[in-house]
């Protein structure tokens, strides 16, 4: 039996017609059992920048920039575009300006706090220790040299707030005596006879008891001044004595002539110029110098005379200038006692009846003082800058009751 193989319709496959591509076109597959054919849409695409077109030449709209050919139209970043350095450099400047900018802030600041402080200095009132609310006695240190100025954070002789301080204690309800702790070569005739001064006073209005304890050295002005106290105990090491006046000048003549420098002095009269850097110091201006020492020793003499209660022909045999040991002034009646600093204290205690207190009269706790102390311990002076300035603190062609 002849099988027969059943034919297939075939029906006729309709060709594509070939056409070029079109902007605009787009061609897909058409649905599985349908014959392919051209399907010709138009895409919805964004309308191109400033209006170009593909395929026709760029015309420039009204407002838009140019192209110029082989450049990107302005405003648009390419690679190896040129404005990046630009902006990293104008984002460095400004970070520069602002640092900066913060920096003299904090300076102003620091500058205006200065300015405060300053004017704050000028016109504050001396603000002395807060002093215990019980009965006490005050250990003043008189150390280093009795002069009126020191430097700037400098630990050392304060003339003012010592004096100060002890007219302070005046109207104290709670003090009940002094006790000086005196450890110095001298000072001036000036300061020292000021702090006298002011221990008698003290001593006159509050009939409160006043010491001295003479440490490693109490000369000269700090043997003046000792003769306010009602006793005088020395350490057996203790240097004291010194009872005379000296006078200190620098004749830097010679020097001058070997740098060629020559002084030029214009003046009043042939004394007014003494001391003159530069200048020597006639025989003339040498016997007006020692008239004027000569009286203050004569003061000295009656200093001592009167606070050891002894004749002033005797303190002038030996007022020669010279230092005594603590048994030579005991043997000779300048001192009262030889002893220990912690007996003295003891002494003091059960004669007032009352506790030490150790008032902080030399540190410079003011603005200033700390401002320096702090850049001192930053930039530390130098030995022969110290030197220099302790040379330029001494007052010069002053009469000074100092131990040479």
């Amino acid at each position: 039996m002849d099988h027969q193989q059943p034919q297939q319709s075939q029906q006729p496959i309709q060709q594509q017609s070939e056409q070029p591509y079109q902007p605009g076109q787009q061609t897909s597959q058409p649905p599985q059992g349908q014959p392919f054919q051209q399907i010709s849409q138009p895409i919805s695409q964004p309308a191109p920048q400033w209006g170009y077109k593909p395929g026709t030449p760029y015309t420039p709209q009204q407002g838009m920039p140019p192209i110029s050919p082989g450049l990107p139209p302005q405003g648009i970043s390419m690679p190896g575009n040129t404005q990046r350095p630009k902006r990293r450099f104008r984002n460095f400047m400004k970070t520069t300006l602002t640092t900066v900018s913060v920096i003299r802030g904090i300076l102003a600041i620091i500058l205006i706090f200065m300015l405060i402080a300053a004017i704050g200095t000028l016109f504050a009132e001396p603000v002395y220790q807060v002093t215990p609310f019980s009965e006490f006695f005050s250990v003043i240190p008189i150390e280093g040299s009795i002069i009126g100025v020191r430097s700037f954070g400098d630990y050392g002789y304060d003339h003012f707030t010592v004096v100060g301080y002890i007219q302070s204690l005046i109207d104290n309800p709670h003090d009940r005596g002094i006790l000086l702790y005196m450890n110095t070569p001298g000072g001036t005739v000036y300061h020292s006879e000021e702090i006298r001064l002011a221990i008698l006073e003290y001593k006159e209005a509050t009939g409160r008891p006043v010491y001295v304890y003479m440490a490693e050295m109490c000369a000269s002005g700090g043997y003046w001044i000792s003769m306010a106290a009602d006793r005088l105990i020395a350490n057996r090491i203790s240097i004291t004595g010194s009872i005379g006046v000296v006078s200190t000048y620098f004749d830097t003549s010679e020097l001058f002539d070997k740098l060629g420098i020559r002084t030029v002095v214009i003046d009043t009269g042939e004394n007014k110029s003494v001391g003159a850097p530069g200048v020597a110091i006639t025989p003339a201006q040498e016997a007006v110098i020692r008239s004027v020492i000569d009286e203050y020793k004569d003061l000295f003499i009656e200093v001592v005379a009167d606070g050891r209660n002894m004749n002033k022909d005797t303190v002038r045999n030996i007022a020669d200038g010279r230092i005594y040991t603590a048994q030579q002034a005991y043997d000779l009646g300048l001192i009262d006692e030889i002893n220990g600093w912690d007996n003295t204290l003891t002494i003091f205690e059960e004669l007032t009846g009352a506790h030490a207190y150790y008032p902080n009269v030399y540190a410079d706790t003011s603005f200033w003082g700390m401002f320096a102390k702090i850049s001192l311990r930053i930039f530390p002076r130098s030995e022969a800058d110290i030197a220099l300035s302790a040379m330029d603190d001494l007052p010069r062609g002053v009469p000074l009751v100092i131990l040479p």
